[in-house]
């Protein structure tokens, strides 16, 4: 259940993140952010909570997300609608093997052009970003966004989105990979939230 919780822990912070930057322009947690967007460079790990990053506070934002998200609370309602077309999207994905095998090229050549003073640079955003726009963002139920025209209409927030939520797929296969299913969500959502609020409160 811990292995689930993280990786749905993930997917709602993706989810957070794009959320906020559609209605806000910006992140607070930068540091939730950035480990949210290393996940897609991180395939072999000892333990699942390395996947983002060796601090379990990186996941801060997403354990929280999930507490109120998966309890109902309206605030979060959004947030929830997003996690859920996400876990509805990577199972779409699964299917599509030339998309997979463009995904794993864009992130591989966004690996490239990361520096060791930015790694998430502009043209790495962007890079993940139309690996995005050209796999995911065909399949259906897209993500329709509501935000703020006026970060919508801006390209540099718009990428940053895009490669959000091509972060958020990765923790969906993860939670895939660790036994997640649709019917876990139903059944077993007082064991996530309430391993959510203990993961939150070993931080």
């Amino acid at each position: 259940m811990k292995n689930k919780t993280i990786a749905l822990a993930g997917v709602c912070q993706a989810a957070y993140f794009a959320n906020e930057l559609a209605s806000t322009g910006k992140v607070r947690d930068q540091n939730g952010f950035d480990a949210t967007l290393g996940s897609l460079y991180v395939m072999d790990c000892d333990d699942i909570s390395e996947i983002y990053g060796s601090d379990m506070l990186n996941l801060n934002t997403g354990l929280k997300t999930l507490h109120y998200a998966f309890n109902r609370d309206n605030d979060y309602l959004t947030v929830l609608k997003y996690t859920l077309t996400l876990l509805t999207l990577e199972r779409k994905l699964s299917k599509r093997e030339d998309y997979l095998e463009k995904i794993q090229k864009g992130i591989e050549d966004s690996k490239i052009l990361q520096t060791t003073d930015e790694r998430f640079s502009t043209p790495v955003i962007t890079k993940l970003a139309n690996t995005y726009s050209s796999t995911i963002s065909l399949l259906q139920p897209r993500i329709i966004l509501n935000g703020r025209p006026e970060y919508l209409k801006q390209i540099e927030i718009t990428e940053k989105i895009r490669a959000t939520l091509l972060a958020g797929i990765r923790s969906a296969v993860l939670w895939s990979q660790m036994g997640g299913t649709q019917w876990q969500l139903l059944f077993k959502r007082r064991a996530l939230v309430e391993t959510a609020h203990e993961l939150k409160k070993m931080i």
